[in-house]
């Protein structure tokens, strides 16, 4: 707006709004007071153009700012310095700065996040005391996410804001989409490109999503793929999300206007590898996360050095150019889950078609292999093939952990337009039984093949959905066991990692160490972990800094023990023993 809108707009002004004008400015007391004779209207509307010229200002001036969104400052302790772009050894303190990403100053989403974050530092370091000092209530950390979960639902009740509600299962990227009733996030900007990866919604109407960004590589940049995710924090709505940044006084702060006209904040600091875009929509606050520092690290004899390859500030301006900070989404419900179209079972989508060829499981691993065909004209050899998304899912079990691993397989058939995909699926259960149980029926589903998913090439092969219902009969089961232990032991493993690489080595009791065709399990105590006070034990017995464990068979081969996945298939009549990375041997004979 300009001095010319300003006047032009004036001629459309009529008595009646001049009227309500000299009231609005006016003192409560004023207001209830007899009216008076009316102010001469030159001076009424040179009034008003200095007000108006003073909120033209305000939309120039009044800029959102770290500030802004800032709910809290502390310190935390480190172990180790970067010096030079090398860790080493110094204990110190370094100063924080905690922001909010569910509204601004002021706004009740702001202060009921912020009361969020005091609840859980509090209840944090309480915890880390009571552990120092043997108090530690039983269940204290197990029912961490409960306690998190339950404050979350006063503060919402509190504040009068709607809670998170569920989690909407929205099957793909796509459907997410079609459920907020948002075609596009973003916008088709020269120099940059930006692809939706996945994403997650709440029956509040928060959601989040996870992007790819692309620059390209003809123009110097030293980052031309990064990760982002994008933050939508309604202002009617409660939102745990926040970040806790290292305050070392680098920090900068830079105003932008989008190449579409959004105003948008730019904050990044050079020895930070995450930068933030935020943009105040009124009714929500947009964040996008993004490395604008990717950091690299690499060892050199026991010495770990990172390496930041910094966005230029250009980049980072096409990045927020990139999104679009106008979207309008709704508000989806479980009802638009169940409304979207379900996913097609047919073996064929866009050309290309994905059968399943075999299936077996030891109970603990299933190993699906897919024969994939694609049009005769895409070769399909030699390319890094998978899934942008898959589940295996089975009705009443309740999952605790899982994980999965995907490969290309030769099909020796000399056609280029075929392959094999090989996918491995590990998971626990949390009434602890075996997951893969004779009889059960599994729903297999899977989306979009992509060529190098994940890495900086990554592109799209085709778009489609695919679904297998996966039965587990007496013709795909092994469920043979090796037990290696014929009494309890103590074994080593490693609790974690120093910053020059070096492994964190403990002993724990182990009263069974078993090993599958396609896994292996090892049953510790960790008391000694949960009474010192860590939320979630760890220890690893496979895979060290340098040594792994392997299972050694009586030909003298060696096949690698990855914990919950074995390399290879074992045949378990061949194995002579189990070597751990510590040179510890457990004889298949025990």
């Amino acid at each position: 707006m300009n001095g010319k809108d300003i006047f032009l707009g004036l001629q459309y002004i009529g008595d009646d709004l001049i009227q309500e004008a000299e009231v609005a400015v006016l003192s409560p007391a004023a207001r209830s007071a007899p009216k008076r004779k009316k102010t001469r209207y030159p001076l009424l509307i040179a009034a008003l153009i200095a007000l108006m010229l003073l909120l033209v200002g305000c939309a120039i001036v009044y800029v959102l700012g770290m500030s802004s969104v800032k709910i809290s400052t502390g310190s935390e302790t480190r172990d180790y310095s970067e010096v030079d772009g090398v860790y080493v050894k110094d204990p110190h303190t370094v100063s924080t700065t905690t922001l909010s990403l569910a509204g601004l100053e002021g706004s009740k989403a702001y202060q009921a996040c912020a009361d969020f974050y005091a609840f859980e530092s509090e209840y944090t370091a309480r915890g880390e005391e009571m552990s120092q000092a043997g108090t530690l209530p039983e269940g204290y950390w197990g029912n961490y996410l409960d306690v998190m979960n339950a404050k979350a639902q006063e503060l919402a009740e509190r504040y009068g804001l709607k809670p998170e509600g569920q989690l909407l299962d929205f099957p793909t990227v796509r459907k997410l989409c079609n459920g907020l009733g948002v075609e596009r996030f973003v916008r088709d900007v020269p120099g940059v490109s930006v692809d939706v990866t996945g994403g997650h919604c709440y029956e509040s109407g928060n959601f989040t999503l996870s992007m790819d960004i692309r620059f390209p590589t003809d123009q110097g940049y030293e980052v031309t793929y990064t990760l982002g995710q994008l933050f939508w924090n309604r202002q009617d709505s409660f939102s745990r999300d926040f970040v806790t940044l290292v305050d070392d006084g680098t920090w900068t702060e830079r105003n932008y206007t989008t190449a579409a006209g959004s105003q948008v904040l730019l904050l990044r600091s050079p020895n930070q590898e995450r930068g933030y875009i935020l943009c105040n929509r009124g009714e929500a606050l947009m964040t996008l996360q993004l490395d604008v520092n990717p950091e690299f690290y690499s060892e050199d004899g026991g010495v770990v050095s990172v390496e930041r390859k910094p966005m230029t500030d250009r980049q980072l301006e096409l990045a927020a150019d990139a999104i679009d900070f106008a979207i309008q989404p709704r508000i989806p419900t479980q009802a638009d889950v169940e409304a979207q179209a379900a996913i097609s079972a047919g073996a064929t989508q866009n050309g290309y078609t994905l059968a399943v060829k075999s299936v077996e499981t030891d109970g603990y691993v299933a190993r699906i292999l897919f024969s994939l065909t694609a049009p005769e004209d895409v070769e399909l050899e030699g390319l890094n093939l998978g899934f942008d998304r898959n589940s295996f899912t089975t009705a009443d079990r309740q999952f605790l952990s899982g994980g999965g691993y995907s490969s290309v397989v030769p099909d020796g058939d000399g056609l280029a337009n075929t392959v094999d995909l090989l996918e491995e699926y590990s998971v626990t259960v949390q009434d602890g039984l075996r997951p893969y149980e004779l009889g059960s029926v599994w729903e297999l589903n899977v989306t979009d093949l992509y060529v190098d998913r994940w890495r900086e090439s990554s592109r799209i092969l085709t778009e489609g959905d695919w679904h297998f219902s996966v039965t587990f009969d007496e013709t795909n089961t092994d469920y043979r066991e090796l037990e290696l232990l014929s009494a309890p032991t103590t074994l080593k493993a490693s609790t974690g990692w120093l910053a020059d690489g070096t492994d964190v080595i403990e002993e724990f009791p182990v009263s069974s160490f078993r090993l599958r065709k396609f896994s292996s399990h090892v049953t510790w105590d960790s008391s000694s972990q949960t009474e010192a006070g860590d939320r979630l034990p760890y220890a690893d017995f496979y895979v060290w800094h340098g040594h792994f464990a392997c299972a050694v068979l009586k030909d003298g081969s060696q096949i690698q023990l990855l914990g919950e996945r074995n390399e290879e298939p074992i045949d378990l009549a061949q194995v002579d023993y189990v070597l751990l990375p510590e040179g510890t041997r457990l004889s298949a004979g025990s």
